[in-house]
């Protein structure tokens, strides 16, 4: 298995091994268990990123997805509490504008976190991968996950990755406004 395949080999030992030591009761307990706690979870991810898909098909230009703590920290200024409640990464809304990328907190307080923006001019290139249904900061989903990468070389953060369910148009349209600022220095 891989390096955290060993807790799925676990998990499914459960639902196999109670049917074969003829423990039905405990099995369908079991059954009924785990599809009360990953049914809401499945239903939210899959209700978000189809609300998001959505509003691109309409023309909307904003991005639900995550940011890792330990980059959310160097923007916004956050106590150690946060790593409690955020460890899965910062939800984070992004929006594409005339200047740039904006990254806005969801549930924190707009005063205390104001929105940042990532210029157009700062951003060398972006690119999409899968991530699959776990990052390496942590973020936990039952969806596929995409990784958006956009590269920063002026930025001592190093890139921002961030991730979500629905990353459809996000790097097109990083390309797009990058050529349009490529064209806008040289006439």
């Amino acid at each position: 298995m891989r390096r955290r395949g060993w807790w799925l080999g676990l998990a499914a030992a459960v639902p196999v091994g109670l049917p074969l030591l003829g423990r039905w009761p405990a099995a369908l307990a079991f059954a009924g268990l785990a599809a009360a706690a990953i049914g809401p979870v499945l239903l939210a991810q899959w209700w978000a990123r189809e609300r998001q898909r959505a509003a691109h098909a309409s023309g909307a230009q904003w991005w639900s997805g995550r940011i890792p703590l330990e980059r959310a920290v160097l923007i916004w200024e956050l106590g150690t509490g946060f790593a409690l409640l955020l460890g899965g990464g910062m939800p984070v809304v992004v929006t594409a504008g005339d200047d740039g990328l904006t990254l806005r907190p969801r549930r924190l307080s707009p005063r205390r976190h104001p929105s940042v923006t990532v210029l157009w001019s700062d951003i060398a290139a972006a690119r999409a991968e899968p991530a699959g249904r776990l990052t390496s900061h942590g973020r936990v989903a039952v969806l596929p996950l995409t990784a958006v990468t956009l590269e920063l070389p002026g930025d001592t953060g190093g890139p921002l990755v961030i991730t979500t369910h629905a990353a459809g148009g996000l790097v097109e349209m990083v390309a797009e406004r990058h050529i349009a600022h490529g064209d806008d220095h040289q006439g």
